[in-house]
């Protein structure tokens, strides 16, 4: 056996127009990764009392998804037809690993269960509950005693909802991009509002029901997308790196939720701003990280459960250095089961889903190698 039938796949990005965005979509998901792991550093007591601000980076996978998919599909979802193809393909990305997580959560917590290591937090067992869960409607109702598996799919809910309204999105840019900006604009003063009057000092942005929580962020994202060429921001790479900066203090600090949020779009712009530029080095190594971008989501919850919560903190009752180990421990198990879910589970699966009911099937090469033009085919 040769030594390149050893040699693993490398990660490639989907677009040479969104490196920043591609790289600001994976640092978002280790901004999530950290703000669930370090809060074992801490003792149980006073966790409920951290800063919860890293959980706005979830906001701004609404706004980046809301550019992607914009940028994707424009003029691609006028008929019944083209949107039944791109609801077929959305399926195809989320539903795979989104239901082989929920499986393994059903495992992990029936094992804490049959040792009587459960605990008060588990998930509901009903079977409404679990089946709400398969088809994302957690994310909109509360079923049992309100605890789910796979309990970040509340976003991966709130998306599909996205998606679904994007083609109304579509319509109405093309009939008014000012439009558009404005009820753009509307829809994120009136989630302000609400979050304001129904959640009181000590919660925040955070507790907005889902479905509302995205909807500013991804029509943001749209409204980015095809106001792109009027983005235009003197040294977009250093306002990013420094709206990055204040975004991640504010985030790790009591900083008002509703100023991270407002950062959160602040960095969305300047990436944006700088992918119309020339990509330094850096940034074209690192931004095919992205594409693990919803493998780290959906995984790190379940590894961190095993690892640091039950392991470390249950069972060895780890000191700070003690956790340290462990949470290095996680993290490498999270991006190597991230990276072997996405080659391995996630890409084949995806393109199945996307190749059911046509004459032939999209290979995998066809949309990581580039085609004639030297741009990598987008499948969104």
């Amino acid at each position: 056996m040769t030594a390149n039938a050893w040699k693993l796949p490398a990660l490639q990005v989907a677009s040479d127009e969104m490196l920043h965005l591609d790289l600001l979509r994976f640092i978002a998901s280790v901004g999530i990764v950290v703000r669930h792991s370090f809060e074992f550093f801490y003792p149980a007591a006073i966790r409920p009392t951290l800063p919860s601000g890293l959980a706005l980076f979830v906001d701004l996978f609404f706004a980046i998804s809301g550019f992607v998919i914009a940028h994707v599909y424009q003029g691609k979802v006028g008929t019944l037809s083209e949107y039944g193809m791109f609801l077929q393909r959305r399926v195809g990305r989320l539903m795979p690993l989104h239901w082989l997580t929920l499986v393994a959560s059903i495992i992990v917590w029936s094992g804490f269960v049959a040792l009587g290591k459960a605990g008060n937090h588990q998930p509901s067992f009903e079977a409404r509950c679990i089946a709400e869960t398969a088809v994302l409607l957690n994310s909109m109702f509360s079923c049992g005693n309100g605890i789910s598996f796979s309990s970040v799919s509340w976003s991966i809910g709130a998306e599909m909802v996205m998606y679904l309204m994007f083609p109304l999105f579509a319509w109405a840019v093309v009939r008014s991009k000012l439009r558009f900006l404005a009820i753009t604009s509307l829809a994120l003063v009136a989630m302000i509002i609400v979050d304001l009057v129904q959640n009181p000092v000590d919660r925040s942005w955070v507790d907005v029901w889902p479905p509302l929580r995205a909807l500013p962020s991804f029509m943001i994202g749209v409204c980015l997308f095809y106001f792109r060429d009027k983005v235009r921001i003197p040294a977009p790479g250093r306002v990013l790196l420094l709206s990055l900066t204040m975004l991640t203090i504010s985030m790790v600090t009591h900083t008002h939720h509703l100023i991270s949020l407002g950062l959160v779009y602040v960095v969305a712009i300047a990436a944006i701003a700088a992918d119309q530029a020339t990509a330094p080095a850096l940034v074209k190594r690192f931004a095919p990280l992205g594409q693990l971008t919803y493998s780290i989501y959906m995984w790190h919850s379940l590894v961190i459960l095993i690892v640091m919560n039950a392991i470390a903190d249950k069972l060895f009752q780890a000191s700070s250095g003690l956790m340290v180990v462990f949470c290095a421990i996680s993290w490498v198990i999270i991006f190597a089961i991230s990276y072997f879910s996405y080659v391995v589970i996630e890409t084949p699966a995806r393109h199945y889903i996307d190749g059911l009911g046509r004459g032939s099937r999209r290979r995998i090469a066809d949309v990581v190698a580039p085609d004639n033009k030297g741009l990598r085919r987008q499948t969104g």
